[in-house]
This record gives C-alpha cells, sequence and structure tokens, in this order.
C-alpha cells in the first residue's frame, strides 16, 4: 500500500499548472464579414456576428442576457482578413474561471456563388 501511495504523490507533481483549471463558458458563435462597415471604421475587416451557441465544455451565458457584451480581442485576424464581403465565419470563444477570455478561429466560408 506504502508503495502505491508514493506513486500517486509523485505522479501529482508531474502535472501542468492550470491543468484542472475550469471553462466556465463555451460558445460557438458566428457571424459575417462586413467589408463595407469595415472600411467606413477604418479597419482591416469588420465581423457582424449574429448567433452564440453552447459549446461542448461549458454553456453559453451570451444567449442568456442581452446585455452581456463579449469584447472581440483576437490575437489577430488571420485568416479572415482577406475574406470577401458576405463570408461566413464560425468561433469559438472560451472563458476560464478567471474570466481570461480565449478566441479560436473554426470556419470560413465564402458564400459567393461562383
Amino acid at each position: 500500500m506504502k508503495k502505491l501511495t508514493a506513486a500517486i504523490a509523485l505522479a501529482l507533481p508531474l502535472l501542468a499548472p492550470g491543468a484542472f483549471a475550469e471553462v466556465t463558458q463555451d460558445c460557438i458563435v458566428e457571424g459575417t464579414v462586413d467589408k463595407d462597415r469595415a472600411a467606413k471604421m477604418g479597419k482591416p475587416v469588420y465581423v457582424e456576428f449574429h448567433s452564440a451557441k453552447n459549446g461542448k465544455d461549458a454553456r453559453c451565458s451570451m444567449n442568456r442576457s442581452k446585455n452581456r457584451r463579449v469584447q472581440f480581442k483576437a490575437p489577430s485576424t488571420d485568416g479572415i482578413e482577406n475574406a470577401p464581403h458576405g463570408s461566413k465565419v464560425k468561433y469559438r470563444y472560451t472563458e476560464d474561471r478567471n474570466k481570461d477570455g480565449k478566441w479560436e478561429l473554426l470556419e470560413v466560408s465564402d458564400t459567393r456563388s461562383s
């Protein structure tokens, strides 16, 4: 029994710090690229978000409050800066217990007809 206890005690420190970070919000957010609005604002790209649904790791509280505003602070616009006007985009937004938000681009779809 002592050997098993020692093995467990030695294994615990090998886990990375934050390995148990709890995801408190997980949203799949969809929107449309609006190049006209981006030009008016002097920005390279603008996305008009129109829906948010629950992700796999937690519920999405954006659905429950019309007053909740999430500030889009993507690390970059890589992947959408050259997307044509009207393209559909899908992001995953997660927050952990410390309210640190993270955006991940999941999909960009060009909806123009060929």
